[in-house]
């Protein structure tokens, strides 16, 4: 079956090959089905999608490199048909711009003459595939020379990137720049205060009652320290509901206004007076008495805390932008400014589907 696959891959390669050169557009489908029966298969509508530097890059060289990644980086995982068509589907117009980026810069570095040896070529291979190169390879749908290629330019690209984005990052991320950086940081996240509190509700169809029970659960917890947790069953009365609350805790900006009024004037482990507050359910009127626990104020993370983590992403941030502008360099040096090398595909293109 592998056999198989590979010759139908070589034919349809062939084919995409002089249809790219002489302006077909005839497709061809590739089913990599598992064989099982009843399983969905993906087809993969094979064609050319672009031509850079006199190389063709066709849909089933984008689905290699997209294989590639989930068995470098998901080894132990075996997709489905229906989640590789969503993998390929998110993922094949980036890959397709990444891979002609990388003809882009290899292309440059043609010019420059930079070499990679054959030793750091056979490293990277035992380091990407472990020592059972040929076997993974098999897994990973590559032979040993196409493998070792890949490696080759991969690594070269590696050294231009380095050399034209990652050096101008970090000569750019500097300590001023990373301060800057936790000020922007302290702007958007002040320290902010969390309260912490329950609220004791005493609920009753007469008023004057409820009014009554709340002046002696006041009393009994400010005069005789009575624990808040004991009233509701000390204070059981015919015709009065008592519950406490379980803990609320949260900001200012996220708390009931109307608890927050009164918890605002409170001290830590201390009881407001009894208040007559109308309730959101029903509208029936409720003596609470709010028992402020703590004030907990969350401080934003230090400098120290938060050095590493701002100097990665103003390197990842920058490193994006540097690329950019080397690739817009690139393309304007080697006449792709003003030519697209995609080739345009009709409206109703579909690279995958499931059936």
């Amino acid at each position: 079956m592998q056999r198989a696959y590979g010759l139908i891959f070589f034919f349809t390669t062939l084919f995409s090959f002089v249809f790219a050169d002489f302006g077909g557009e005839q497709p061809s489908f590739i089913n990599p089905s598992s064989g099982v029966s009843n399983e969905p298969s993906l087809m993969i509508n094979n064609r050319p999608l672009a031509k850079i530097n006199g190389k063709v890059i066709s849909l089933y060289d984008v689905v290699k490199k997209m294989d590639l990644f989930l068995f470098e980086y998901y080894p132990e995982y075996s997709a489905s048909p229906v989640e590789k068509y969503q993998f390929y589907m998110s993922r094949w117009e980036a890959t397709l711009d990444d891979m002609i980026n990388d003809e882009l810069i290899l292309l440059d570095a043609e010019q420059k003459e930079i070499k990679v040896s054959d030793g750091e070529v056979r490293e990277e291979l035992e380091e990407r595939f472990g020592p059972n190169i040929m076997s993974n390879l098999h897994k990973a749908n590559y032979e040993y020379e196409e493998a070792r290629e890949m490696i080759r330019q991969e690594l070269t690209v590696q050294q231009l990137i380095g050399m034209k984005v990652h050096s101008k990052a970090f000569q750019t991320t500097t300590p001023q720049v990373i301060k800057k950086a936790y000020e922007s940081y302290l702007d958007k996240n002040p320290p902010e205060e969390e309260w912490k509190y329950q609220v004791l509700s005493i609920r009753g169809k007469d008023e004057a009652q409820c009014e009554g029970v709340a002046e002696k659960a006041s009393n009994l917890l400010e005069k005789e320290g009575q624990p808040i947790e004991k009233l509701p069953s000390m204070l059981e009365e015919e015709g009065v509901t008592v519950s406490l609350s379980d803990d609320y805790s949260g900001g200012s900006q996220k708390l009931s206004k109307m608890h927050f009024d009164v918890i605002k004037a409170l001290n830590p482990n201390s009881y407001s007076t009894p208040v007559a507050q109308v309730s959101r359910f029903d509208n029936s009127t409720v003596m609470r008495i709010f028992h402020l626990k703590e004030i907990i104020t969350n401080l934003p993370e230090s400098f120290d805390q938060m050095h590493d983590k701002l100097k990665n992403e103003i390197l990842f941030e920058t490193s994006d932008k540097e690329k950019a502008a080397y690739i817009k360099s690139l393309k304007k040096r080697f006449g792709y400014q003003n030519h697209d090398p995609k080739f345009e595909l009709p409206e109703d293109y579909q690279p995958f589907a499931v059936i």
